[in-house]
């Protein structure tokens, strides 16, 4: 190990040496377009750009987009001494200072002593660094993405090195340091991590080159560590969720696998109420892909654009062309021990089972809110069929559509069976562009009428679709177009309005028949919801909605049969549930 601390390591070592080709390397080489990379979209099988899982991938062409001056500074000869020293790890700046071999002609500086810019010498440190971290749980989850060129990134790396230690010929083309990483939210822990993986790959280097001298290598650490500021964005390393949970280890250990009790996936292998759906599953695989999908919320892991496994105990389980697949596709065959898909019941166990592992890892409540935040929108990818997807949160909503003190009188004795023939009040319902489909409606109604087995009531959609909602009420069953009499004879009162909905206890037919004439439905017999149900009118219930397009203008109609007994029709309201997916579907 170098003779100096780790201490003074972490102000030293510039991340440069590693990050200073990724931003350039997304931006000229991205992923294969036909990937796709939504969160939780299943890729389509086909070939990416080099591997950065392999970091002896061939392509190391560094890109072109900034020919600029390089961001580090080279070290100046100091002209002061006599000459050359022969001993350059005890005097002179080893990144500047050259001898040459008057026997064989050939120069001696640090990249000479580093073995060259090519193979053997700064292209291997580079390789073995690269690999090294992608080995680091701690922080390769920066580069296990498809979008990360390794071999561009390797290049890159190697031609700043043998910049810095003035190899012939060798210059970097890479963006600067504070333009490769800006938004990378990069933390002051990230980046002493990787300034002990580049130590390691340093010291193991020198033991193939002894000529490699610790001040050689103070030199490198020292003239690349004023990069720092422009590396680090999260000072405090607290800046996300992912920094403050714990990074990729500890979203790794919060997961899981069915041995481990405390974890999500233990806590789900003992809930009997939704353990059988994952029975059959690949726990290894799918410790990567909810690691990785939890490590993707504000922090640098890219669910679905998985690359091959870099070595043991890490991202196990996917690779290219078997990428993290989209939640739809890995949950709407799952099945458990009674042969049912998800319902929104085991979405919510499996929430509540995730707060419990979250609790036991110490994750702080905030943190616990954000993730649940950031998951909750899957619910619907993740439950099965449209009734159940619609009751996630966020893909439903009531509008109730009022319109109180109407005041207006019924047309006597007119209605023949026709909405022309009827008192008709228009109802508007709001567009949402999100939740295009009805769901459900219900509707109350407040009227007074002396004699109840006059009243129809009809309901038609924007779409053109009616439903008789009451029709004359009683024990006989008359014809719908007003003829015939009377059936009951209580009364209805605007002060005590009826609803109907699906469901309703009441058999709307049967309104009234319980109570004497001169009583008050829903005051005297203390039934006030009702389900559309009649005899001979159009439609059967609200379910004839369903699937149509909900805004516009409804209408609410009230016939009367037979002379004198004249009603007045005072309050509607109009409840009306928007969906987001088809609920005939």
């Amino acid at each position: 190990m170098h003779k100096k601390t780790l201490n003074p390591l972490s102000s030293k070592l510039g991340l440069g040496l590693l990050f200073a080709g990724l931003a350039p390397v997304l931006s000229a080489c991205p992923a294969n377009p036909s990937l796709t990379t939504t969160e939780g979209t299943e890729t389509e099988a086909g070939t990416t750009t080099d591997d950065p899982s392999n970091p002896t991938t061939t392509n190391t062409t560094p890109p072109t987009t900034d020919t600029d001056t390089p961001t580090t500074d080279t070290a100046t000869t100091d002209n002061s001494t006599s000459g050359p020293s022969t001993d350059p790890s005890t005097s002179g700046d080893p990144t500047t200072d050259t001898t040459t071999d008057t026997t064989t002609g050939t120069q001696d500086n640090l990249c000479t002593r580093l073995g060259g810019a090519g193979d053997g010498g700064i292209k291997d440190l580079v390789t073995a660094f690269v690999g090294g971290v992608l080995l680091d749980d701690k922080i390769n989850g920066y580069f296990l993405n498809n979008d990360v060129d390794g071999g561009a990134l390797i290049g890159l790396v190697t031609d700043q090195l043998g910049e810095v230690a003035e190899c012939p010929g060798v210059t970097y083309g890479g963006l600067s340091m504070l333009e490769a990483h800006a938004g990378l939210g990069i933390s002051d822990q990230d980046f002493n991590d990787f300034a002990a993986d580049f130590v390691t790959a340093l010291d193991a280097h020198q033991g193939m080159h002894p000529e490699l001298t610790d001040a050689d290598k103070t030199a490198i650490l020292d003239t690349l560590g004023s990069l720092k500021g422009d590396i680090v964005e999260d000072l405090t390393s607290d800046a996300t969720v992912y920094q403050r949970v714990g990074r990729k280890p500890a979203i790794k250990g919060l997961i899981g696998t069915p041995d481990l009790t405390d974890s999500f996936v233990g806590v789900v292998a003992v809930n009997d109420a939704i353990n059988t759906f994952f029975a059959a599953s690949d726990f290894a695989r799918l410790n990567t892909c909810l690691t990785r999908q939890v490590g993707g919320i504000d922090g640098p892991t890219k669910y679905g654009q998985e690359v091959d496994s870099p070595g043991a105990g890490i991202d196990e389980g996917v690779g290219v062309g078997n990428e993290c697949r989209d939640m739809t596709s890995s949950h709407e065959m799952l099945m458990d021990a009674d042969m049912t898909t998800i319902t929104i019941d085991d979405f919510g166990a499996l929430v509540g089972d995730l707060v419990t592992a979250m609790g036991t890892a110490g994750v702080a409540a905030g943190d616990q809110t954000a993730i649940l935040d950031a998951l909750g929108p899957l619910c619907d990818q993740i439950v099965v069929g449209a009734a159940e997807k619609n009751k996630c949160m966020g893909n439903s909503e009531d509008e109730l559509a009022e319109a109180p003190d109407l005041a207006l009188a019924l047309l006597d004795d007119k209605y023949n069976g026709n909405l022309d023939t009827m008192l008709c009040t228009d109802i508007a319902i709001a567009e949402n562009v999100d939740l295009a489909f009805v769901g459900n409606v219900q509707l109350t109604v407040g009227l007074d009428h002396p004699w109840i087995g006059d009243v129809t009531i009809k309901l038609q959609s924007p779409a053109g679709t009616v439903l008789t909602v009451l029709q004359r009420p009683g024990n006989s069953a008359l014809p719908d177009d007003g003829t015939g009499c009377c059936n009951d004879s209580s009364d209805l009162s605007k002060d005590f309005p009826v609803t109907f909905k699906n469901g309703g206890v009441t058999n709307g037919s049967k309104m009234g028949t319980t109570i004497a004439a001169d009583k008050i439905v829903c005051k005297d017999d203390s039934l006030c919801e009702y389900n559309p149900t009649h005899l001979k009118g159009p439609g059967v219930d609200f379910n004839d909605f369903l699937g149509e397009a909900p805004a516009g203008a409804w209408k609410v109609c009230v016939g009367d049969s037979n002379l004198k007994d004249f009603g007045t029709l005072d309050y509607i309201g109009l409840t009306v549930t928007k969906v987001k997916f088809d609920p005939k579907l």
